[in-house]
């Protein structure tokens, strides 16, 4: 019995450590560097959009989380997937597919996604119209080939 309190002992000790080293390696901050980069802001009207670049390299639609923060307007009102177009170096357009939302109010998440892009775009650029009186907001990530 003190054989197997023993090993159950250095078990844990072994899979704190584990966690100790992982957390002080810097992973968790890779990560959130990763993620900003791939987050634009624009700020007007009292509104503050952040977009996010979900998928970057998936093959398939492309994915963006899109927050709307504000302490002044009611963003219930603005319907992202009429008022979204994704853009790209040819000046194609595409429009949204789909809208996914959460949250209201004053602060909303939405993620918003449009159809597959040509694997040899450059860049692309997401708009979004007419929010808070800004006539025109966007957002773009450049690809190196």
């Amino acid at each position: 019995m003190a054989e197997i309190v023993r090993r159950s002992n250095s078990q844990v000790l072994l899979l704190l450590s584990g966690v100790i080293l992982i957390s002080l390696s810097g992973i968790g901050r890779s990560f959130d560097a990763a993620a900003s980069g791939l987050t634009r802001a624009h700020s007007g009207g009292g509104v503050t959009v952040k977009a996010t670049y979900l998928n970057p390299h998936s093959p398939g639609d492309v994915r963006f989380q899109v927050t709307l923060d504000t302490h002044s307007v009611d963003l219930d009102e603005y319907d992202l997937k009429d008022l979204s177009l994704l853009r790209d170096e040819t000046g194609k357009t595409y429009q949204s597919t789909r809208v996914d939302n959460k949250g209201s109010g004053h602060r909303g998440q939405i993620t918003v996604i449009f159809p597959k892009v040509s694997p040899e775009t450059r860049w692309l650029e997401l708009v979004i119209k007419d929010i808070a009186g800004v006539k025109e907001r966007s957002f773009r990530w450049e690809f190196s080939q």
